[in-house]
């Protein structure tokens, strides 16, 4: 009957006109927990949840006993939800698939049955009979993380709700720290506004508030290279090395950052539009990264840039080639960025 995106279903759920079933999935785990319990809220009174909302564990369940209790009728409601969490539907066979198609041409309108698909890689291809089935008498909605404004947009409005202000730079700012992941914003940013109290919140707060991810611990590491603050550079790598974080995977990051900068330098000297640079490296979904870059890159000689990205190759071949002690490599790139970083040739 249909397939719906987030502002699609949210109206529909709001609108109160169920289909029997509904199929939920997609990578962002807070929105899919929010709006399968959206459905439940809104068809079953929460004074007899206990009679109307049945919920399976879709790994141990057989879908038998599912669409008994789906079509036992209502007490005290209108309807019953039933909800079932990481039902195989992926591998479903013909006994799954003619239950499912014989309990929806009875069209039975007092439960909503929602397939609430927890696990992340659950793929839309390969459950393409099940999903087919639900499709033609409910709705499918896959709910993947938000990007750019879809992200910061109702960001800034829990800001705005808690008597903060949160400009759209500094709600940029909050998702390259804490990365995308939409409820872990909403209680870093909860946190940031207690913090404030009330006004506008500052980049100087977020960054004292904010937890940040493994990432932005690597970009502060590289924006203390550029800002020459190098007992800050050693204070950042150690605590990284202390977290056990992969060596590799800290030089990666690295590496990614002064690319970055290498590409906003020599695209705004050559005249490019921010938004033709996004498109032309795929930057579309971290579009803040490309804002960080231009920003840091805004006085540096694009010689320095160069210079620092052979700095960075060779590490890399020392690390993955000579059996070098890892943490002696990364001390002694830090030593050599921050060489360049002064004019200096290494």
């Amino acid at each position: 009957m249909a397939r719906m995106d987030e502002k699609e279903l949210k109206a529909h759920i709001k609108s109160g006109n169920f289909y029997p079933v509904y199929l939920v999935c997609g990578n962002e785990d807070y929105l899919k927990k929010v709006y399968v319990d959206m459905i439940a809220s809104k068809c079953v009174d929460p004074a007899f949840e206990s009679f109307n909302l049945q919920k399976f564990d879709g790994k141990s369940c057989q879908l038998a006993d599912v669409f008994d209790q789906a079509i036992i009728m209502p007490m005290m409601s209108d309807r019953r939800c039933v909800i079932v969490e990481d039902y195989k539907l992926e591998g479903a066979g013909e006994k799954d698939l003619g239950l499912i198609r014989q309990y929806l041409e009875k069209g039975n309108t007092s439960c909503v049955v929602v397939f609430h698909q927890k696990n992340i890689d659950f793929s839309l291809t390969k459950a393409k009979k099940a999903v087919e089935i639900i499709d033609k008498f409910g709705v499918v909605c896959v709910l993947d993380k938000r990007s750019g404004t879809q992200l910061t947009k109702p960001l800034i409005s829990y800001a705005a709700k808690q008597g903060c202000t949160l400009s759209q730079q500094t709600a940029n700012l909050l998702v390259s720290l804490v990365g995308d992941d939409y409820h872990t914003l909403i209680n870093e940013l909860g946190k940031i506004c207690s913090y404030v109290g009330s006004g506008e919140i500052t980049a100087k707060q977020i960054e004292a508030v904010a937890v940040k991810t493994d990432d932005a611990k690597i970009y502060y590491l590289t924006k203390a290279l550029m800002q020459k603050d190098f007992d800050r550079v050693y204070q950042v790598l150690h605590s990284l090395i202390r977290q056990k974080i992969e060596p590799g995977y800290i030089l990666g990051t690295i590496v990614s950052t002064y690319v970055d900068m290498y590409r906003a330098k020599v695209s705004l000297a050559g005249g490019a539009r921010g938004d033709a640079l996004a498109a032309d490296f795929d930057y579309r979904k971290t579009a803040f990264r490309l804002s960080n870059a231009a920003r840091d890159v805004s006085r540096m000689d694009i010689g320095i840039i160069r210079q620092c990205l052979e700095v960075l190759s060779e590490a890399d071949r020392r690390l993955k080639s000579t059996g070098e002690n890892p943490v002696i490599v990364l001390e002694q790139l830090m030593v050599r960025l921050f060489l360049v970083t002064n004019g200096e040739r290494v």
